[in-house]
């Protein structure tokens, strides 16, 4: 079945970019002094035809040709790969070629590692330096796959394609939002997706929900209400118009249902695993568009294929922003009630970046309930952001890093797929570490093209978190892929996307407040004198939770407090302390994975 849908309509809205990608990828393919690498056992020097372009069809021309992020340095020929033979030759030897941000030796595996072998760096090295020969043209590889990226070559169930975009040179262009009807009578399972943004120096990112607007309701109305909703002074969705047709279960948000960032682009889930998009009613994909002006007028069109499967898998998939539900600024545990508008993906107002601000830190978490399963990582944030870090903290108290990227890269976002999906049982918690740069050290402020006439992007200037970020703004959207392993997708999904638990499923763990006054244990820190846990629905606290935590009856109990080093417990040491998290039963003390830490008054 294949089926093609044509949108004609675009409202006029979009966004400034600060930065020039073509800048930085001519910069990447500059040259330096390489470093040595190993030779293969070869005696003949290896030829382009046969040795050298197998290497680049299978790791290098999906960028590097026309139409995609690193059109600038094309590679499907000889004469492009010979011309640029000896940036090739520093570029994979320094391994900053094919891109990976990630540091792979404190990292759990992924399997879409791009990385070269010593092999294929060594045989890049004695091409380039045996005079880069050419070879027979008969043992040229088949041509690199254009297009649609299927590794069977399979062509798409479905394609969308948006109107044609026409974008100034300069300006600022608020995010773009377009509906597309979704046109079967029938839940469909997607089991692989792609993302052609059309033309990556104009599309930054896009993310794809899908929503179920009220009966009667049409996109061309949605503007009104939204003018409406700004009129009132109350958020846009106040007005229940529109619902997430697929709920997040555990993230209380939408599921989102793709992502593009630069760098990123077709992904396929594996056996037993897939995406839900919901049929029938008044459903509509969802796409929040964040085009950048380049310095001159730009055109594009993005598309968004689908592969779909028959059956319902083993686990629904979902994504989301995770690691949100509680955040710590520079050192301050952020309150719900705290003044300013929320950060996009958070339910706390997140404090600017000050200016010149070099190591500005946010770490946040989520604690999970009940059993998961993630399958995918994929940090997302701006230009400021330099560095990210997953872990988890399991319910036995160990800590284990997931994802390490120390250079954090605007214009290179990739997703993480992990080689094997991450089991985590109930009672663990995802942890994420991200630091901000917005000094004169960071390069990205220095491109071409930062230079607004509002110098927006300068050091000098706050960064922002807040709705909708133009590129100068900032975001901490530590995304996740997973399954919530007390589902089964194969009973039939319930409402708004959610398939039902399977009989005898996985118990779900408490989450819980307790008070008492903080210090010591053997293994960390502890809660002495402790009060009965009190049931909570929400991770984090706000300043008229703690006023009633106050009231809370101290008892005898003891817990051990896991993951509690993110607060700076130092502080607060023989303290009283109201503690939110979940509760971990055990044969002794029982245990909490802490996703709130604060200081009520002095023990006594």
């Amino acid at each position: 079945m294949s089926v093609t849908i044509i949108v004609s309509w675009l409202s006029p809205r979009g966004s400034v970019v600060c930065g020039c990608l073509a800048a930085w990828l001519v910069g990447v393919l500059a040259g330096s002094e390489p470093a040595s690498a190993g030779e293969p056992p070869a005696t003949d020097a290896p030829t382009y035809s046969r040795d050298v372009a197998p290497i680049l069809s299978a790791n290098c021309v999906g960028c590097h040709q026309t139409g995609e992020i690193a059109a600038a340095n094309p590679l499907t020929s000889y004469g492009e790969a010979r011309a640029q033979g000896a940036a090739i030759k520093d570029q994979v030897v320094r391994r900053a070629m094919p891109p990976w941000p990630a540091d792979s030796a404190r990292s759990l595996k992924m399997r879409n590692d791009p990385e070269l072998s010593a092999r294929d760096i060594a045989t890049i090295v004695r091409w380039v330096d045996s005079g880069t020969p050419a070879g027979n043209a008969a043992d040229l590889p088949p041509p690199a796959r254009r297009g649609w990226l299927h590794p069977g070559g399979v062509a798409p169930d479905a394609v969308i394609s948006l109107r044609e975009v026409h974008m100034p040179a300069t300006g600022e262009i608020p995010y773009v939002q377009q509906l597309v009807k979704v046109p079967y009578a029938h839940d469909m399972w997607v089991a692989a997706m792609q993302v052609s943004p059309g033309n990556t120096a104009l599309l930054h990112h896009m993310g794809i929900t899908e929503i179920a607007l009220a009966d009667g309701v049409t996109p061309d109305q949605l503007d009104t209400f939204a003018q409406a909703a700004r009129k009132l002074g109350i958020p846009q969705n106040s007005l229940s118009i529109q619902k997430p047709a697929v709920d997040d279960p555990l993230q209380a948000a939408h599921d989102m249902f793709g992502v593009y960032t630069p760098g990123s682009t077709f992904e396929m889930y594996r056996d037993g695993s897939a995406k839900l998009l919901k049929a029938g009613g008044n459903m509509y994909i969802n796409f929040n568009l964040h085009y950048t002006t380049t310095g001159k007028p730009e055109q594009g069109r993005p598309q968004l294929a689908l592969w779909f499967q028959p059956q319902p898998p083993a686990h629904q998939l979902f994504r989301a922003p995770a690691a949100v539900d509680a955040i710590i600024a520079n050192g301050r545990e952020l309150l719900t009630d705290d003044p300013g508008t929320k950060a996009e993906g958070t339910g706390v107002a997140i404090p600017p970046i000050p200016p010149y601000a070099e190591n500005y830190e946010l770490i946040g978490m989520a604690a999970y309930a009940e059993p998961v399963t993630i399958y995918q990582l994929q940090p997302h944030a701006h230009m400021r952001a330099k560095d990210f870090k997953y872990a988890v903290i399991y319910p036995d108290g160990r800590e284990v890093t997931l994802l390490t990227v120390p250079h954090y890269d605007f214009h290179w976002q990739l997703a993480y797929d992990l080689a094997t999906p991450l089991h985590l049982p109930a009672g663990s918690k995802l942890i994420v570490t991200a630091h901000y740069d917005n000094s004169s050290n960071n390069p990205h402020l220095r491109e071409p093209g930062s230079e607004d006439l509002a110098r927006n992007c300068g050091p000098d200037k706050l960064a922002y978190f807040r709705r909708e970020n133009q590129s100068w703004d900032e975001m901490f959207s530590p995304f996740i892929q997973y399954s919530r392993d007390t589902l089964d997708p194969r009973r039939g999904a319930g409402p708004g996307g959610a398939a039902p638990a399977r009989p005898g499923g996985l118990p779900r763990l408490p989450l819980v407040e307790v008070v008492g006054c903080l210090g010591r244990g053997a293994a960390g820190w502890a809660l002495e004198q402790g009060s009965a846990p009190a049931p909570t629905s929400v991770p984090s606290t706000s300043v008229a939770a703690l006023a009633a935590s106050a009231a809370l009856p101290k008892d005898t109990r003891h817990y051990e407090l896991l993951g509690a080093d993110a607060f700076g417990p130092q502080g607060h040491l023989a303290q009283t302390v109201a503690v939110k998290g979940i509760l971990i039963p055990g044969a002794g003390d029982a245990r909490i994975n802490v996703t709130s830490l604060q200081a009520i008054g002095r023990c006594r």
